[in-house]
């Protein structure tokens, strides 16, 4: 998918409810039309929100043409939520028009638009008496209340004035948008599960259910891709990390080669196959047979696309990345929590392989050192380097989801990444502790639930939105 696509404003659709009743009343009042008045609702709501969403607005609801031509707008533009309320006391039926017939695949939310004054004290005149059935709202909103839960359906539901109310719409919009475009991402595999770890494994039909594709892509692919790169090219993207990071003892330029050409690899087989997300399955010894080498460089263009690549076919993993890149736009690092030191506190997570450093606060703590895992054995390139990172210190969001027991788990809490010392040889790593609960709590919840042995880190607190868009998408959310 192109990042013109992942970067678009959230596409929301306006279904505004009025009264048929009442469209006629107030021609030659001083406040103009009851038509008049709701379209300066209508008007103020647009306002707050045109700057930050894309709005497909059908015009205000009267009738069931009216919602018939909604229903069909939203649908031939591809809304990914729609942004409900009623003006004034409406026709249930019409509403109920939509819960049956609107696609409910389409999150709804149920906004009541609370007045800051109301500009009337009695309703002796005849404007007052249209501007009081202009401002009854409330009444089709309690009303419609009950028919979304007898039709079945869900609504994120919101009280407040478009002011009050203005970024927590924004925000689940955002987070229906992240929702359609799974629907249009495509993953890829390289190329296939491994018997130590079957419970790290997703069934791919899991994610047929509500979003990606999945392509499965031979290490021989890989390898063919890889060495048709021209050596020149090769030898400036080695420059450049060679200019930019700190080596770590002497590595053999054949070895460096090998990993900046296979690591270029990757990145054009993702474009190949116009992949979103791709996980590299680097504990089948099969890659090392092929090429030599597990890559260790993470190529910035993968950034560039708001795409992911994560280790060891873990499709679960690379969902969680590929949540948080479209959500965050930040660096993601895959960690799998090695040990916890009770004297310090705190415990020490990473993984081997390429772990994203892309990013202006991971500058100084970059290394470019050698496999220290692989660096003895019989492959070609053995202890070929590694961008070797020291995840920068700061508050995270720590994200694992996987399968099981019929439901996809999210597992969600905040860390704080400790500043210091490169200290695991041949892993990107650093050392966490919980925030807000003590380091038994946190990993007795963690083994409660029953989770794999990898999670995902990202700069900030993004709790909130992984709740809510584990919501959307159907997903077990559990918070630690």
């Amino acid at each position: 998918m192109n990042v013109a696509e992942k970067s678009r404003k959230p596409r929301i659709g306006f279904l505004f409810i009025g009264s048929r009743r009442f469209k006629p009343l107030g021609e030659g009042t001083a406040s103009g039309t009851y038509v008049d008045r709701v379209g300066r609702e209508t008007d103020a709501i647009t306002r707050e929100l045109s700057g930050a969403l894309e709005i497909v607005n059908p015009g205000d609801v009267y009738d069931a043409a009216d919602m018939d031509r909604a229903i069909r707008i939203f649908s031939e533009k591809k809304v990914d939520c729609i942004l409900a309320l009623f003006h004034s006391w409406a026709e249930d039926n019409i509403w109920v028009r939509f819960l049956r017939d609107a696609d409910i695949s389409i999150p709804l939310i149920y906004y009541y638009p609370s007045k800051e004054s109301i500009p009337f004290e009695d309703c002796e005149d005849e404007n007052d008496l249209i501007e009081f059935l202009a401002s009854g709202g409330l009444v089709g909103m309690l009303v419609g209340s009950g028919s979304i839960v007898k039709m079945g359906r869900n609504a994120k539901v919101l009280v407040g004035t478009p002011k009050q109310r203005r970024d927590d719409i924004i925000r689940h919009a955002t987070l229906c948008k992240i929702r359609s475009l799974l629907r249009t991402s495509r993953f890829g595999v390289m190329p296939a599960y491994n018997e130590i770890m079957w419970n790290t494994y997703f069934d791919p039909y899991q994610l047929f259910n509500f979003g990606p594709e999945i392509t499965f892509i031979p290490y021989d692919e890989l390898a063919a891709v890889s060495d048709a790169i021209p050596q020149d090219a090769v030898l400036a993207w080695k420059n450049e990390l060679k200019a930019k990071y700190p080596m770590d003892g002497v590595i053999a330029e054949e070895k460096f080669d090998a990993s900046v050409r296979y690591s270029m690899g990757l990145q054009k087989v993702m474009e190949s196959y116009d992949l979103d997300a791709m996980t590299l399955n680097d504990v089948d010894m099969r890659l090392f047979e092929k090429i030599g080498l597990r890559p260790g460089f993470y190529p910035d263009a993968i950034n560039k696309n708001l795409s992911i690549l994560c280790p060891e076919a873990d499709l679960g993993i690379a969902l969680a990345m590929y949540y948080l890149k479209l959500l965050t736009g930040k660096q993601i690092n895959t960690v799998e929590p090695f040990y916890i030191d009770d004297s310090r506190n705190l415990f020490c997570g990473g993984h081997a392989g390429p772990n994203d450093y892309n990013y202006p606060e991971s500058d100084k703590y970059v290394k470019i050192s050698f496999d220290a895992r692989f660096a003895k054995t019989k492959y070609k390139y053995a202890g070929a380097p590694l961008a070797w990172l020291r995840i920068p210190p700061g508050e995270k969001t720590m994200v694992h989801m996987s399968q099981g027991d019929g439901e996809i788990k999210v597992v969600a809490g905040r860390v704080e990444c400790i500043d210091g010392p490169h200290r695991i040889n041949g892993y990107s790593h650093s050392e966490f502790r919980p925030i807000g609960c003590d380091m038994q709590e946190f990993f007795t919840k963690i083994l409660s639930i029953g989770t794999t042995q990898h999670f995902v880190v990202v700069p900030g607190d993004y709790i909130d939105d992984l709740r809510d868009l584990s919501e959307l998408c159907g997903f077990s959310f559990y918070g630690l």
